[in-house]
């Protein structure tokens, strides 16, 4: 028996369908519009660039706004100095801070270690500072501080040469000055201590605060030491490398 049935075809509803394109395609666009500024370079102008970081900023986490606004203060720095502003994108900032930060923290733990290991071999003290007058007329204040520091080998090694990094900062802890190298001369045997005086010329434009009161706060640590037995340790290096990080150009 053969039946022949009607044949009905049911329209999809339409409405539905139109619903879904569009809110595809509102999605799509937002989507293309934030690559696209995740991907668009950093403006050249600097007030334009702050605007457009900020409102970039406001789309991202806390710790990636944190990490943007490390960047953008070395951007800031570089461009003080006269170099010229990174063409990169948000994407990229991110990036870049990212592998810096890195840098940054392995030189330090590998300055940390080298001053750690320097500081376990030597132990040096700062004593009798005075403001005195200046015999040999090379002080432009007509005054040195005369400080004279101890330096004893705590280690189990015989030291030829230590090399000491000399901070003077005045009474409310501004920096002053500095010596990054005083190289001292053995040897030095285990156990035994070694003395030296020392002058630092005053420049009232910049060690006014010492001048003002008479005395500063003075430390003192090893950058690095030479032992008789060939090997060194080198804080001072690594410091070196940690501030070529900071000296570092953004491309």
């Amino acid at each position: 028996m053969r039946l022949d049935l009607p044949c009905r075809v049911v329209a999809a509803p339409r409405c539905a369908w139109h619903r879904y394109a569009a809110g595809a395609t509102a999605l799509a666009i937002a989507v293309a519009a934030c690559s696209r500024n995740e991907d668009k370079p950093l403006p050249t102008d600097a007030k334009t660039r702050t605007e457009f970081v900020d409102a970039q900023a406001a789309k991202l986490s806390e710790s990636d706004r944190r990490q943007l606004a490390r960047f953008m203060a070395r951007v800031q720095a570089q461009e003080k100095a006269g170099g010229p502003a990174p063409s990169v994108s948000i994407a990229k900032a991110l990036e870049l801070q990212a592998a810096y930060d890195k840098s940054v923290g392995e030189a330090q733990k590998r300055y940390q270690e080298q001053l750690a290991a320097a500081n376990a071999e030597v132990r040096v003290v700062v004593r009798e500072q005075a403001l005195v007058k200046d015999d040999s007329g090379k002080s432009p204040s007509g005054k040195v501080l005369r400080y004279v520091l101890d330096v004893t080998n705590t280690g189990k090694r015989t030291i030829d040469r230590v090399a000491l990094r000399v901070d003077f900062r005045d009474a409310a802890g501004k920096y002053q000055a500095s010596v990054p190298g005083l190289e001292l001369k053995g040897p030095l045997k285990p156990g035994d201590a070694g003395r030296t005086t020392q002058l630092l010329p005053l420049n009232p434009q910049y060690q006014k605060g010492i001048l003002d009161t008479g005395s500063a706060q003075i430390s003192a640590a090893p950058a690095q030491i030479a032992f008789a037995d060939g090997e060194k340790i080198e804080p001072a290096e690594q410091l070196k490398a940690l501030e070529a990080l900071s000296r570092a150009r953004i491309e």
